[in-house]
């Protein structure tokens, strides 16, 4: 299975451009999906996880649909879809 993932800046210069493709074998939650992309790329690690949590500053979309809105962290992927890393903006 193939899974895109789309970065943000910190992340493009830790995995070498603006997009990586994962490929997954089956159906992964998305933390599962994200600690295989962290084997592959160790330096990743630092962009995308606090610890055993996913970065709260960091929006995690699959295919257009924010993980808050689906299962969080547990949220399934696997071919064809694609993955969104963003940084979240505040502001005022």
């Amino acid at each position: 299975m193939r899974v895109e993932a789309r970065l943000h800046h910190p992340l493009q210069e830790a995995l070498g451009g603006e997009r990586v493709e994962l490929r997954l074998g089956r159906r992964l939650s998305l933390k599962q999906a994200l600690r295989m992309l962290c084997t592959a790329y160790p330096e990743a690690e630092r962009y995308i996880f606090s610890g055993e949590r996913l970065r709260a500053d960091l929006i995690f979309m699959v295919n257009g649909v924010g993980i808050n809105h689906l299962q969080a962290e547990r949220t399934e992927v696997g071919d064809e879809d694609e993955l969104v890393i963003v940084p979240a903006i505040a502001g005022g």
